[in-house]
């Protein structure tokens, strides 16, 4: 019985990878990674709006309005979140990954605070969070 010789198979013959993004599936993770970022720089920009106000709060009743005011405009725009919690979250890697992310110039601020000032207010909270953390 005669053998034939084998040709070897066409790049088109061959199944597709399944571990490479298809183009569609790359857009797509594109797309979602550009929402990630836009979502993340809006929670900087926010965050810091309200480290600036809680900062320049003059006694302990305008703090206290800071904080019912903040309280309000966090449930609004991201469904809950105290200023605890904004302190909290620009300190930690999430907040971190987001300036860098504005520094890099991934994605661009698009409220009213400069980079500088979005820059002086994360080192606030820094500061604020070390002070709770050191004085219990």
């Amino acid at each position: 019985m005669p053998t034939e010789p084998r040709t070897p198979p066409s790049p088109t013959d061959q199944p597709a990878d399944a571990s490479a993004p298809t183009p569609h599936a790359r857009a797509a993770q594109s797309a979602g990674k550009a929402r990630r970022l836009r979502t993340e720089a809006d929670k900087l920009e926010a965050f810091c709006v309200v480290v600036r106000a809680a900062s320049s709060a003059a006694d302990h009743a305008a703090f206290a309005e800071v904080s019912r005011a903040a309280s309000k405009a966090l449930q609004a725009k991201f469904g809950g979140g105290t200023i605890t919690s904004v302190f909290a979250w620009l300190t930690s890697s999430a907040g971190k990954d987001a300036l860098d992310s504005v520094l890099a110039g991934e994605v661009a601020l698009t409220g009213s605070l400069s980079v500088e000032q979005i820059v002086e207010a994360v080192a606030l909270a820094q500061k604020a969070e070390l002070l709770r953390a050191t004085q219990g």
